[in-house]
């Protein structure tokens, strides 16, 4: 998932003459829908994933997919196109991509240990406080003595001829199987909370409350 140098400096590549680069709202965009979708439709060029965290200065810096930093903060502002709050630039291999801006949430996980309590009960470790974006956000934890597990959320908006409504979705991944969902949840993309069972593992993500 992580960005190559080249496609950082795609970023440039995109001209918009004269006109100023826009001042970006600060927070996370990524091409998540954009690059799923290309790569559904069978494109014969697929963007690279990207994404860009943008701060209140209107400086911008690339991260992965777990909000990792892959590099230090550009001054510069990003020379990009702008359209209800997603950005377009030109990927390194010269394909137009789009770039979301992503809504945050803090999740907790529970992962069921190996061994269950004395009286043979469920037991389950219990990790709280993880930062997701509904951009193809991604948190890993790997409790001692419970499985690893890997979350992912996405705000997910089917393009046409597809009717299908848009969707909040929670997928729950084994960390070897970072591309294939063991399942999913989906919920209304205005709701505040979004959760999934499947006994070994919960999850559980609210949106905090700052987002758009």
């Amino acid at each position: 998932m992580a960005i190559s140098r080249l496609a950082l400096l795609a970023f440039a590549a995109l001209s918009l003459g004269a006109t100023a680069p826009p001042q970006l709202a600060p927070g996370t965009y990524t091409n998540e829908e954009d690059r799923y979708f290309t790569a559904d439709r069978g494109a014969a060029a697929v963007p690279d994933w990207m994404g860009v965290e943008v701060n209140e200065a209107n400086e911008w810096r690339s991260v992965d997919a777990f909000g990792k930093p892959l590099g230090e903060w550009h001054k510069q502002a990003l020379p990009v196109e702008t359209r209800d709050g997603r950005i377009t630039v030109q990927a390194a291999n010269g394909v137009t991509t789009e770039l979301r801006r992503a809504r945050f949430f803090k999740c907790w996980i529970f992962s069921r240990r190996y061994a269950a309590k004395p009286d043979g009960s469920d037991d389950y470790i219990n990790t709280f406080n993880l930062k997701l974006h509904d951009q193809g956000g991604r948190v890993q934890v790997s409790p001692e003595g419970a499985p690893s597990v890997l979350i992912r959320l996405r705000y997910v908006i089917w393009p046409p001829p597809s009717t299908n409504n848009p969707s909040l979705v929670l997928y729950i991944h084994r960390p070897d199987q970072p591309d294939h969902a063991v399942s999913y949840s989906w919920a209304d993309p205005k709701a505040d909370r979004i959760g999934i069972n499947l006994r070994w593992v919960q999850a559980n993500c609210i949106r905090e409350v700052a987002n758009p």
